[in-house]
This record gives structure tokens, sequence and C-alpha cells, in this order.
């Protein structure tokens, strides 16, 4: 079940969201305590809720008629389990790594594009 701060009527727009992980990853390696990397990290946790409820409702719409379709939906709950842990740990401070905060950032949120962003 969606939790409030993930519900949403639109996911954003995912050209936008590849830039700001593009941004992410390449202020993790030249200064990820500057400013531009805590306003993409900031960035990034909106995108991250934003993105969980249309990757929910990619979940829900996988039917498991197979092995790789069911192997798909574990994936797919194992990705969104781990969007909502990073999301709330960097809306708490729990990293202290700027790093690995931005690293983290970026690779949930391709995760859940990725998801939600058709294959063809």
């Amino acid at each position: 079940m969606t939790s409030p701060q993930f519900q949403t009527a639109e996911p954003p727009d995912m050209a936008k969201v590849d830039h700001a992980i593009h941004r992410a990853e390449g202020l993790a390696v030249a200064d990820p305590n500057s400013r531009p990397a805590h306003e993409v990290a900031e960035e990034l946790t909106v995108y991250l809720a934003l993105l969980v409820t249309p990757a929910e409702k990619r979940l829900s719409a996988i039917s498991v008629t197979s092995p790789a379709a069911q192997r798909a939906r574990d994936v797919l709950t194992d990705s969104i389990r781990h969007a909502r842990a990073v999301h709330h740990d960097q809306i708490t401070g729990a990293f202290t790594n700027p790093t690995a905060s931005l690293y983290l950032l970026a690779g949930a949120c391709r995760l859940l594009k990725n998801a939600v962003v058709p294959p063809w």
C-alpha cells in the first residue's frame, strides 16, 4: 500500500530524472560536499518519492504466468523496498557519507525509472 508521502498523480519527467542521476554520479566523484551535490540529493529524494507509485502500479500489472514473470515481480518488489529504505534514510539524515548518499539515491531512482519506463 502506498503511504501518503509516496502518493502522486503522475510520475516525474524521466528526462529530468536521468539528468539528475547523471549529475549526482558526477558530483559524487567530483565534489560530494558541494552545494550543487546537496541540491541534486534533494532533487533525487523528491523524484524517488514520485517514482514509487508508478512502480507499484507496474508491480500490480505483472501477472505471474511463468517463473520469469515471478522473478521480474520479485526484483521489482525488492527495488521498491530498497527505494523506500533509501528515501527514508535520506530524509531522516541517516546517511553520513555524502558520496554514498548520492550513489544510493541515483541508483534507487534508476531502478524505479527503469521499472516504470516501457522497454520499447
